[in-house]
């Protein structure tokens, strides 16, 4: 949300699938020993909301390194999908639904059922969207 999308001022952490995993644990670790970060400022836990047909964009790339990111429509669907309270989550869900235009409750809705099946969408989610959508009119 910050890097890529500009959403906000700060992050606490970068959410990140990476290999070698043991290779890049070992170096994120020294960067945090060195920078004063917490030790678990790359955090791999967004693979647990990635699904197989995650769109991936380019972001930037360097010699020996490739940073891609995801959609912002599939980046909505997996802050929809955690939907955590008192996190950033619903900040930064407010954030995609003006960037993407949604007005809504059935434009925020095919979104995430785009990727997820329709079963493994959480309860709140509908609720979360329904109090943005209102939140805005």
């Amino acid at each position: 949300m910050y890097l890529v999308h500009e959403a906000r001022d700060m992050t606490k952490d970068v959410d990140a699938l990476y290999e070698p995993k043991i290779v890049m644990n070992e170096i994120a670790e020294s960067i945090a020993e060195q920078n004063g970060l917490p030790p678990d400022w790359l955090n791999d836990r967004v693979k647990g909301f990635l699904t197989p047909n995650a769109p991936k964009e380019d972001f930037i790339a360097f010699k020996g390194l490739r940073i891609q990111t995801v959609s912002a429509e599939y980046l909505l669907a997996m802050k929809l999908m955690s939907s955590r309270y008192g996190e950033k989550d619903y900040d930064d869900i407010r954030f995609l639904f003006g960037k993407l235009g949604i007005t809504t409750y059935a434009q925020a809705n095919d979104i995430v059922t785009a990727y997820y099946d329709v079963n493994m969408i959480p309860t709140r989610t509908k609720y979360v969207i329904e109090g943005i959508i209102a939140d805005n009119t």
